[in-house]
């Protein structure tokens, strides 16, 4: 029997054009008779302390330091929800013209796939849920799919559903991990912002790792890894 999960993804500064250095793409990979339960707290917890709005890196509120902590601490309890990110580091290195057939696509969908690959294993059911940015969203969705169907030798079952990030709790949480991740490794902003660091400490304190370096390869809840591109040389 096949066992079913769904990934909540989101990414930041995915644009070859965006003014940051810096892309990354994460995920938040939960089980499928899991998701229901957990969007509910995230929604409870969001009444409790009146955080009304979506949750946003780019919204965050500075009197609402003690929904932050609780809600962190919820996903670093829940056995079962891990995440995963690719930081691209330096992006305007990348020489797609060597690498990727001169495709800048070519390169998100690799970053993609290895943003993806922890979370999966042949014979069982995904479904992927990645935010709206561009009316693109469909065609870059059928082409990771063919992308892991080709490596797993289609001994998997994959769905891709794009949403809008306000219909998913968690995918609002990916992007809130995302952002703090994304801050720490910016170095062309000034890091000013007292919530931003509150949260950025939270995430430190409570995974035990520094939001700018790579975690280790054995780290199974809270991973992320940094890539240097190089212009010559090298891969990608």
């Amino acid at each position: 029997m096949l066992k079913k999960y769904k990934i909540f993804c989101d990414e930041s500064n995915h644009l070859y054009s965006d003014k940051s250095n810096l892309m990354i793409i994460g995920g938040i990979f939960c089980p499928n008779d899991e998701v229901q339960e957990v969007n509910k707290y995230i929604k409870y917890l969001k009444h409790k302390y009146n955080a009304k709005s979506e949750l946003k890196w780019t919204k965050l509120n500075s009197n609402k330091k003690d929904f932050y902590r609780e809600l962190l601490e919820y996903f670093f309890s829940r056995i079962n929800l891990s995440f995963n990110a690719q930081i691209v580091m330096n992006k305007s290195n990348l020489n797609h013209d060597i690498y990727n057939h001169g495709e800048s696509d070519e390169f998100y969908y690799k970053m993609y796939y290895y943003t993806l690959l922890p979370f999966l294993k042949e014979n069982n059911d995904y479904n992927i849920f990645i935010d709206y940015k561009d009316t693109r969203g469909g065609q870059r969705a059928k082409k990771l799919k063919n992308i892991i169907n080709n490596k797993f030798y289609s001994n998997i079952n994959v769905d891709f559903t794009i949403i809008h990030s306000q219909e998913s709790q968690i995918m609002q949480l990916t992007d809130l991990l995302i952002g703090a991740i994304g801050y720490k490794n910016r170095s062309d902003i000034e890091k000013n912002s007292v919530i931003k660091n509150y949260i950025v400490d939270l995430l430190e304190e409570k995974s035990d790792f520094y939001l700018d370096s790579s975690t280790p390869e054995w780290e199974k809840k809270f991973r992320f890894y940094k890539f240097y591109p190089r212009t010559h040389g090298g891969i990608f």
